[in-house]
């Protein structure tokens, strides 16, 4: 009996010492998390201009310099008059000027226009669409 008692103890003895030296062990937890490029996500803003007020979204946004954002994917202009669509757009916010040199489609209420890009200047005034452009009327 005197031997099972003692062999009882060493046992438990055994068992809290395993325990207290894992427990003492840091536990590593791998998080994955998904990089993101962006500066900015879902970036909103407008820019008010004589008429109306010019509504901008895009999916992404990084910053090129201090005034100068670079807005990718899905990047829309809206106003009550029209909406205006490209995918990477430079917004320089000093100065409210707004440039593209891809594919942009603009949409008015009887006026659609297919452009290689476009100018936006004068808050948001005048817009100048730039190369191959396609005017639809309706």
């Amino acid at each position: 009996m005197f031997i099972f008692i003692i062999f009882l103890i060493i046992l438990i003895f055994i068992f809290f010492t395993f325990n207290f030296i894992n427990n003492g062990k840091p536990i590593l937890k791998v998080v994955d998390i998904t990089a993101n490029k962006s500066d900015i996500v879902r970036p909103k803003f407008s820019i008010s201009g004589k008429k109306s007020q010019i509504f901008i979204t895009a999916k992404n946004g990084n910053f090129i310099s201090e005034e100068k954002i670079l807005l990718e994917n899905n990047v829309k202009f809206k106003s009550k008059e029209f909406q205006l669509e490209s995918d990477n757009v430079i917004f320089d916010r000093k100065n409210l000027i707004a440039t593209s040199e891809n594919k942009s489609k603009f949409l008015s209420k009887n006026t659609s226009i297919i452009s290689a890009g476009f100018d936006i200047t004068e808050n948001g005034n005048i817009i100048n669409f730039k190369g191959q452009t396609i005017l639809i009327f309706k």
